[in-house]
């Protein structure tokens, strides 16, 4: 398509963009609205007279796609604006399209970080740098906004300012003495250099080979990450799918101090904002997603069962957890060895299969971890959740959620998903327990059967409810409680980070 504009000192042409592609083409005045794109195919050419602008508000934003790789095949002449419309009372992971913007463009607020994962030391935390100063091409950043919402406007002279081409960011791994789990280590805040968005799963202009093959976008509307899982097996969860929006910062996992880049042929116009959610037909292998719900926020983990896979981490089919700083989302978190997985990829599906459960939240309430709908299992299987605290076992398959009490000093190794148990897994579970409590006359004995002291709160009430005894102990092998109330049966409750125990008791 060819389109070729004079410009009178009186007149200037301004074109409305909505979906166009180019070969070649020459215009005067560009302004590309809210949903609208252009993409400029790699052999063509684009010539602008004067200004371009592409806008942004709350309903989306204008997209320019250049796909070209030779030099001078977009000119644009004149300015260049490039918008991004940022929502209220929250943290924005954020990324410059043009070369020569600074940190103060974000007018509103001087919050504005980006993280240095060599910082980490044992919190990585830590990594969090302020900043003031140029924005650097590719490099994410962490941006607070307050009361209000601001549209950003990124400008450049003409196109030489605008980011096109390939880019390369060195990425680190950081190992501390007595530092970080393998869960914190590697995190680097990157960002998509373009005006355009990019997709996780293009064909070419990618070199992933230093990082896990995962992306994360923050969510503050959620308080979480979007994660999309690339690979042999591509997925995504919280949201997230194979697209990175316009000047949007994302978190990449190293796995060892190297590089990552990237070139014009990741670039789209098209972007959906629908999840990549597949219906249940659509896997071609069993999958389990559990969802932990709670103060009208959620959090997802998958568990697949895909042929030629470990238990361990598998660098194209699992994803690590990052946590969220959100002090009322409720996190889960797939437990093997010392790792945490979002995503968790197994090689088949046995029957007492155990899998440990992680769940946090830093404030106290009452939480449901469920059986997601995206459950893909054949009517055979069954799901089950094991409350380590309170000895309940639930069918997760029948029942679709479990509910319970938490509190914020619970620890958070709590739960396990278990297939297809038998009795005698079952049987097992619930009778698992650190704790042998029997009475000797007026004496209950608590007998500490692991080989760490506990700290642990003991409660006796009688049948009507009324406590005779209750008092904070450090269990290191055994202890003695007299009760003096008479003969009765007694409720004898020993509460620990860990575990609930309950049991009752006849007291001569």
């Amino acid at each position: 398509m060819k389109i070729k504009t004079k410009i009178s000192l009186k007149f200037l042409l301004i074109l409305i963009i909505g979906m166009l592609y180019f070969n070649n083409c020459a215009l005067a005045q560009l302004t590309i609205q809210p949903g609208g794109f252009i993409t400029i195919e790699p052999s063509g050419t684009f010539y602008v007279g004067t200004t371009m602008n592409i806008e942004s508000n709350s309903t989306g934003s204008g997209y320019f796609v250049d796909k070209t790789s030779m030099a001078n095949s977009v000119t644009v002449t004149g300015n260049i604006s490039v918008e991004r419309y940022m929502l209220a009372n929250g943290w924005h992971n954020v990324a410059s399209p043009v070369s020569v913007a600074n940190a103060s463009i974000y007018s509103t607020t001087d919050l504005v970080f980006y993280y240095d994962e060599t910082k980490i030391l044992n919190d990585w935390n830590f990594g969090w740098v302020w900043y003031q100063g140029a924005l650097s091409p590719f490099k994410g950043y962490d941006v607070f906004l307050d009361a209000s919402a601001i549209t950003v406007d990124y400008t450049a002279t003409n196109s030489s300012g605008l980011n096109t081409g390939l880019y390369n960011i060195g990425i680190t791994k950081t190992d501390v003495p007595d530092g970080e789990t393998a869960n914190h280590k590697g995190w680097n805040l990157i960002g998509n250099p373009y005006p355009s968005p990019i997709d996780w799963l293009a064909s070419s202009g990618w070199d992933k080979s230093n990082i896990n093959d995962a992306k994360y976008i923050w969510n503050p509307a959620n308080d979480n990450y979007t994660i999309y899982l690339g690979g042999a097996s591509p997925v995504g969860i919280n949201g997230g799918t194979r697209y990175i929006p316009s000047n949007q910062g994302f978190w990449v996992q190293a796995t060892t101090t190297a590089n990552i880049s990237i070139n014009n042929n990741v670039r789209t116009g098209t972007m959906t904002a629908t999840p990549d959610y597949y219906k249940n037909n659509e896997f071609s292998y069993p999958i389990i997603s559990l969802l932990a719900k709670g103060n009208s926020l959620s959090d997802e983990n998958l568990i697949r069962f895909i042929e030629g896979t470990t238990r361990n981490f598998d660098r194209n089919y699992d994803a690590t957890k990052l946590y969220s700083g959100s002090k009322e989302l409720p996190q889960i978190s797939l437990s093997e060895g010392n790792l945490e997985f979002a995503v968790n990829s197994y090689p088949e599906m046995t029957d007492d299969l155990e899998i440990p459960i992680n769940f946090t939240c830093q404030t106290q309430g009452y939480y449901c971890i469920e059986l997601g709908e995206r459950t893909n299992l054949n009517e055979l299987n069954d799901v089950y959740i094991f409350d380590k605290f309170e000895k309940n076992i639930v069918n997760l398959t029948k029942n679709k959620q479990y509910c319970f009490q938490h509190d914020i000093f619970n620890a958070k190794q709590r739960f396990s998903i278990v297939i297809n148990p038998s009795d005698n897994k079952i049987l097992s579970l619930k009778n698992s327990s650190s704790f042998l409590v029997y009475s000797s006359g007026n004496e209950i004995n608590i007998l500490n059967l692991s080989n760490l002291s506990k700290n642990a709160t003991v409660q006796v009430v009688n049948i009507l409810g009324q406590e005779v005894f209750a008092k904070e102990v450090i269990l290191e092998s055994k202890i003695k409680i007299v009760i003096n109330s008479g003969p009765a049966y007694y409720i004898v409750r020993v509460t620990t980070e860990t575990e609930h125990f309950n049991t009752t008791l006849f007291i001569h």
